[in-house]
């Protein structure tokens, strides 16, 4: 048909998709969005609107500490939802970065905090960030 164009391509159509190509090409996607603000969360949903017990505690120490940070919800991105537990190493959410490093998931964060109430404190809204630099 002449339609034929307009047809969604999927991905598994078309051989000559290569996967270490398409890969490589997430990873640079991802390695820019871990890098997207200072403190970036992967969240399942939204901090209004957590979808897991783990994001909803992960979003109020955030906020408890008055943490300025961006967040990216996986639940909207199969591709980076899958992707980033291979780019990170870390099989579970919430995920928390820090200046594009993995800091880990809500139990490392709680630790962290615990060894060093300080540890958002860089990153606390009305904060110096370079203080800590």
């Amino acid at each position: 048909g002449t339609n034929q164009t307009n047809a969604p391509v999927t991905k598994t159509d078309g051989a000559n998709v290569d996967p270490e190509k398409q890969k490589e090409e997430l990873f640079k996607r991802l390695a820019d969005l871990v890098k997207a603000a200072p403190v970036m969360l992967f969240m399942k949903g939204t901090p209004s609107d957590p979808q897991c017990g783990f994001s909803r505690q992960m979003v109020g120490i955030l906020r408890e500490n008055s943490v300025k940070y961006g967040f990216f919800n996986i639940l909207a991105d199969d591709e980076v939802r899958q992707g980033l537990k291979e780019f990170a190493e870390w099989p579970t959410y919430p995920q928390l970065w820090i200046d594009g490093e993995l800091v880990g998931g809500l139990d490392i964060i709680k630790e962290e905090m615990g060894n060093n109430e300080d540890f958002f404190k860089p990153y606390a809204v009305g904060g110096t960030a370079d203080a800590a630099a």
